[in-house]
């Protein structure tokens, strides 16, 4: 009856659901200008946990790993894993001393290249490499000037 579907997948995303709905629902207690963020978060984490819940119950496990897999295989998978939970960790501390949009921009190439599995094209390299940067900028600049949420100011900016 439970093969295919990701039960504590679907526990964790109700767990979430409600508290992207609690924080949405909190939300309303603030002014528009503060309530902007936590509403924005709390409306997206309510929709993804809704969406992985409907996914999971159709059966649809999202894993790159399966139970047939070589053990180099999972070991590439672990060494992914450790490196995104250090380049988290590492932004965490790094970003009030060296700056928010240095350090943001440095994990996210980071994170780009840990996700990669195949050498690509110069070409398409520097495309990618674009997007990141815009990406880092177009969300520097909401959380900033539209948010107004202070960003610490650290070595570089």
């Amino acid at each position: 009856m439970n093969a295919g579907k990701d039960i504590a997948g679907i526990v964790g995303s109700i767990f979430f659901f409600f508290v992207g709905a609690a924080v949405f629902a909190m939300s309303f207690e603030m002014t528009p200008m503060a309530a902007m963020f936590p509403r924005t978060v709390g409306a997206a984490l309510a929709l993804l946990a809704a969406f992985y819940i409907f996914a999971a119950m159709r059966g649809y496990r999202g894993e790159a790993v399966e139970n047939g897999s070589t053990v180099r295989e999972q070991a590439e998978g672990l060494g992914r894993r450790i490196v995104l939970l250090m380049t988290m960790i590492g932004w965490a501390l790094l970003f009030p001393v060296m700056g928010m949009f240095v350090t943001s921009l440095a994990a996210c190439v980071l994170l780009m290249f840990t996700g990669l599995f195949e050498r690509i094209p110069p070409g398409r390299l520097a495309l990618q490499l674009g997007a990141v940067l815009a990406l880092v900028v177009c969300f520097y600049f909401l959380m900033s000037n539209i948010l107004n949420i202070p960003m610490p100011r650290g070595i570089f900016f």
